[in-house]
């Protein structure tokens, strides 16, 4: 928790915690402590909005997990099935990360979401859902997973019990050659969209998806498959900065490709100039400790930025939002 406030309290400094996050950080606090278990540090998301009322949501994901590790009591939401579960994939050697997500924004505190990145182990979707009670839900998974076309590599899964009508969340990586070619031709993309199921696009959808599939290095694509197994009418594109190093951030979003692509948002009424304080929020620093046999260690923590992420309903492109990602953790030798 230490390292959560050290690195939420440089993030909000020089006016940011205020101007980006507003009120979020006590509720995200204590939220984030009842996440941890075992000894593994959890990455922390906060996705805060570029318009609108300041606040942020809070994402935390463990990326390995010991068997036997435990929820302190009144700590997990519920989920210690579901780390039991992937304490057991971790031990096999399997390369994937599970997380647990609440609306800290809005006050959330107990219903919590869940989110699996099984990358190309699709057979974790299915034990997945099981250890969280959601067994039913993995055929309609897999039947929308099965119309992505090859460019269109479904990587993760999320629930959101919180939210209304409860989506399931479908997502991955798009792949580079696809990204080219639907940025040159909007038509392709919805060629795309129609062989997933997903009809709630436009005309000017499609022209501004086109738009950010040219500017940003890569994309990340979601949908939300309600219980009936049918596709909400929600199509979420997360533009990456993971390219951009903590050391280049303040030239990124001054001049560069954050700063291209917030204006844009902002010209487009998705975002304000609030973005214009983010820069300051990148941090890369290795600090020494001293281990219990006498040797010197080093310990990283890491402020870096993730995605700028845009919905569009029903056709219609929502505020943008942003995400930093909080990581830390002993560095190897």
């Amino acid at each position: 928790m230490t390292v959560f406030d050290a690195l939420y309290l440089i993030a909000a400094k020089d006016g940011r915690g205020e101007a980006l996050f507003g009120n979020s950080f006590d509720i995200a606090r204590s939220v984030y402590e009842r996440t941890l278990i075992g000894d593994d540090y959890p990455d922390a998301y906060l996705e805060f909005p570029l318009f609108g009322p300041p606040g942020f949501d809070l994402l935390s994901v463990h990326h390995s997990m010991q068997p036997g590790s435990k929820f302190a009591p009144g700590a997990g939401f519920g989920y210690q099935a579901m780390f039991d579960w992937f304490a057991d994939v971790c031990a096999t050697g399997v390369n994937a990360s599970c997380g647990i997500e609440l609306d800290t924004s809005a006050g959330e505190t107990e219903r919590a979401g869940v989110y699996l990145q099984y990358r190309k182990h699709q057979n974790l979707i299915a034990p997945f859902l099981e250890s969280i009670g959601e067994g039913a839900r993995t055929e309609s998974f897999l039947a929308v997973a099965d119309r992505m076309s090859e460019g269109w590599p479904p990587a993760y899964v999320g629930l959101f019990p919180g939210r209304a009508g409860t989506p399931m969340r479908i997502g991955g990586y798009l792949a580079g050659d696809i990204q080219k070619a639907c940025a040159k031709d909007p038509a392709l993309l919805a060629a795309q969209f129609d062989q997933i199921g997903f009809s709630a696009y436009n005309s000017e959808m499609l022209e501004q998806c086109s738009t950010f599939l040219t500017l940003a290095p890569s994309i990340d694509f979601q949908f939300d498959i309600m219980p009936d197994g049918t596709l909400r009418d929600i199509f979420g594109l997360s533009l990456s900065f993971n390219e951009t190093k903590p050391r280049e951030a303040r030239a990124c979003m001054e001049s560069g490709y954050g700063a291209h692509l917030c204006s844009i948002l902002q010209d487009w009424g998705l975002a304000d100039n609030r973005w214009k304080l983010i820069a300051g929020a990148a941090l890369a620093r290795h600090v020494p400790f001293d281990r219990e046999d006498g040797t010197t260690g080093r310990f990283a923590l890491c402020c870096l930025f993730n995605y700028a992420k845009v919905k569009f309903a029903g056709g219609v492109a929502q505020p943008a939002k942003f995400y930093l990602r909080f990581s830390a953790g002993e560095v190897e030798a």
